[in-house]
């Protein structure tokens, strides 16, 4: 975390009927958000397969002053998360009824990159980022957790979603938040009040371009969050803290 991005390549398959003018809006949705990022597309790979496949191979910078991981979270900091829970959750009513005001906020959720956060948070006394991606937030929490040797505690209430998460939460469980939760939830303890299936999916649902997980200096927090909101991040919200390494990696309250 923390880095610049340079150049970028497709990675690009799909099946030979595909209508070339999707294909086109693909590469063109991708070469604008890697404009927007400062970056550059410097051309790619394309196959043939029975479905389309899209990615980016990426090159950049950073500056060891700057170089964000997610190991170095200290005891008594404060967790900020930028972007709302449930894009895996919201995926296929996205497809069924796309134009929902709400299925619309998940959307614009999803192509809102992470770069003015990122260049907010080097302001303050930040000593470990990752963002919330497929491993889903109780994954990326282990993730952070385990590998600086710290609990974390984090509170159900404080976890900003999409308006229907919840009530979404059981008619679309999926497969990513399934293997989640069989490989991390040993590093996990959910408070028996809140320990329900819907929750369960809400917390390990694997997210598509989710937001930062931001760990601060306590004393930080509160400015690094009304900074986040001033600039128009306004979904950021402190969900817990960090605390010395306790008998489990992640308590959820």
């Amino acid at each position: 975390m923390g880095g610049t991005v340079l150049n970028c390549l497709n990675i690009l398959s799909f099946p030979s009927e595909v209508n070339e003018n999707i294909i086109s809006e693909i590469l063109r949705g991708a070469y604008d958000k890697v404009n927007e990022a400062n970056g550059i597309i410097a051309g790619g790979h394309t196959i043939s397969t029975d479905h389309i496949i899209y990615g980016l191979s990426v090159n950049g910078l950073v500056e060891k002053s700057k170089l964000k991981t997610n190991s170095g979270a200290l005891p008594q900091q404060k967790l900020i998360l930028t972007k709302k829970i449930g894009t895996g959750i919201y995926s296929k009513e996205i497809n069924i009824n796309k134009d929902a005001e709400d299925c619309q906020e998940v959307v614009k959720s999803m192509i809102t990159l992470n770069k003015k956060a990122c260049e907010i948070m080097h302001k303050y006394r930040v000593s470990a980022v990752t963002d919330i991606t497929g491993f889903g937030l109780v994954g990326h929490l282990c993730e952070v957790a385990l590998s600086s040797n710290v609990s974390i505690t984090i509170y159900l209430d404080s976890i900003p979603l999409f308006k229907r998460t919840r009530e979404l939460a059981l008619k679309y469980p999926n497969g990513g938040m399934k293997r989640n939760f069989a490989h991390f939830s040993k590093y996990v303890e959910i408070s028996h009040n809140i320990n329900s299936q819907e929750n369960i999916n809400i917390l390990f649902d694997p997210q598509t371009s989710g937001g930062l997980l931001i760990v601060v200096d306590e004393t930080d927090a509160d400015k690094l969050l009304h900074d986040l909101h001033q600039e128009g991040i306004t979904a950021a919200s402190i969900i817990g803290e960090t605390t010395i390494l306790t008998d489990k990696h992640l308590k959820v309250k």
